[in-house]
């Protein structure tokens, strides 16, 4: 990443004044003006950086389904509410599920790595990520 510059704008009169000016101001204003820039370099956010190893397990964690097998899984499990499923649709419907299952299953024990990896509890990780365990009707 190339580091970012900052280009200051000064008014042709405050040029003209600070020439002007005693020496002694003049390295006044220089100092102030180096303390201003060291103080904007310190107060700069910093970007959160993720490693190779959270980076891939954040995948995990957010894998899903494709919009495309999401939609059949949500129209299958329609028409299983509607009790108007075909045998093959109920095969159908029992892979897409077999698929989810595996993809939780994934995502829990990513969540656990990572975790793991960041040395805190998972419920804390969960806490950290605004990750909220889902609600199963019964």
């Amino acid at each position: 990443m190339a580091p970012k510059s900052a280009t200051i704008t000064v008014d042709a009169n405050l040029a003209t004044a600070y020439n002007a000016a005693p020496k002694a101001w003049q390295k006044k204003a220089q100092a102030a003006m180096r303390r201003a820039l060291q103080e904007s370099r310190e107060t700069r956010p910093t970007v959160p950086h993720l490693s190779p190893q959270e980076t891939a397990l954040f995948l995990r964690i957010n894998g899903h389904l494709s919009p495309e097998q999401q939609s059949r899984y949500d129209e299958l499990c329609a028409k299983r509410e509607a009790e108007t499923l075909t045998p093959a649709e109920h095969t159908e419907l029992l892979h897409h599920i077999d698929a989810i299952t595996t993809l939780w299953a994934d995502r829990l024990q990513a969540l656990l790595d990572l975790a793991q990896l960041r040395r805190v509890s998972p419920q804390q990780l969960m806490q950290q990520l605004a990750i909220t365990p889902p609600v199963y009707e019964a």
